[in-house]
């Protein structure tokens, strides 16, 4: 005969079996509101997207979406999304899992120099000390831009006292010759640059009337259509009233480098660094951002500060990043 402290251990085991068995069934795989559970917690690594619109059954508008999450639309709706790693939005109209398949890099990564595609690296960076009289062009940054009067900027020269800024391109070919600055606004009185052609900026530096050297940067204006295009997106994006940071590091770089907008990303991520940010993951990303533009002096700097933070932050996830992008400029410059 059971004694009545046996019958109340029986009870409390029966009951802790019958709790387990719930918990898996609401956990399991298949289960719609343990999957969302775990999501909400952000028990992901990261997120590898985000949702643009109302029109899903249960995910709202700007969540965060996580690899192995279904997206189920409403009838007749369309779910719009953002995947991080590939910067496309993509338009769902039926039931659809957010996997690598339809989330996968995008091919033209492999075109800039970075810490994932070291083959595209310069191999014969010859470093600070060999650029020492060089006026590098660092705005506008390599590759290509939206701004059709953008401002021009440049490092500069011990021995120079004045520059003399070209640009040159169809359509629009103009000189201009400055002292004692390093930064040109686009002169109002010149022809704007003509979206869809490429440009060369070239900055000459000049002791009295002789010149010293030159630097000259190859920019292209991408289509008006396109730039309309990452306008409107950029807009959704403001309109989703995220966190800056957040929105600075997933959201603008992923629609910015959707088209390799160096230049934009950039400015993004430097205004977070103006506005005080503290979060590792911005000075990261700038560092990877300026190594695209093979600025390795700025990507050092960037990199060092982000160490800094990631360390005191403890995020040892960021933290790795950032080492693998300070390896890559350690031997970039021959370390």
């Amino acid at each position: 005969m059971l004694t009545s402290q046996t019958k109340r251990a029986f009870a409390v085991r029966r009951l802790t079996t019958f709790v387990s068995i719930l918990t898996l069934i609401f956990l399991a795989p298949n289960s719609g509101w343990g999957q969302e559970r775990i999501l909400q917690k952000n028990l992901c690594n990261e997120p590898s997207g985000r949702v643009y619109s109302t029109g899903d059954r249960s995910l709202r508008s700007g969540k965060y979406l996580c690899l192995g999450e279904r997206i189920n639309p409403k009838n007749g709706s369309v779910v719009k999304i953002i995947c991080f790693s590939n910067r496309k939005f993509l338009y769902l109209k039926q039931s659809t899992i957010f996997n690598t398949q339809i989330c996968a890099p995008p091919p033209n990564e492999a075109v800039q120099c970075s810490v994932l595609n070291i083959v595209h690296c310069p191999h014969d960076y010859k470093g600070p000390d060999n650029e020492k009289n060089l006026p590098i062009v660092t705005s506008p940054y390599r590759g290509s831009i939206i701004n059709n009067r953008p401002e021009i900027s440049w490092r500069s020269v011990v021995d120079a006292d004045s520059y003399t800024v070209v640009v040159k391109g169809n359509g629009v070919e103009w000189e201009k010759d400055v002292k004692d600055i390093t930064t040109l606004p686009y002169p109002q009185e010149q022809k704007e640059l003509q979206y869809g052609n490429t440009y060369t900026i070239t900055i000459i530096s000049n002791r009295g009337e002789q010149p010293l050297n030159y630097s000259p940067l190859v920019v292209h204006l991408l289509p008006v259509d396109d730039v309309q295009q990452i306008i409107d997106e950029v807009k959704q994006i403001k309109n989703l009233g995220l966190p800056p940071d957040e929105a600075a590091f997933w959201d603008m770089d992923a629609i910015y480098m959707s088209k390799l907008l160096l230049d934009e990303s950039i400015k993004t991520l430097k205004a977070r660094v103006m506005a005080g940010s503290k979060n590792p993951t911005i000075y990261r990303l700038l560092g990877d951002r300026y190594l695209g533009a093979l600025l390795i002096d700025e990507a050092e700097q960037s990199y060092t500060i982000a160490a800094k933070l990631a360390n005191n932050s403890g995020k040892t996830s960021e933290l790795e990043k950032v080492q693998s992008g300070l390896k890559l400029v350690e031997r970039l410059k021959g370390g």
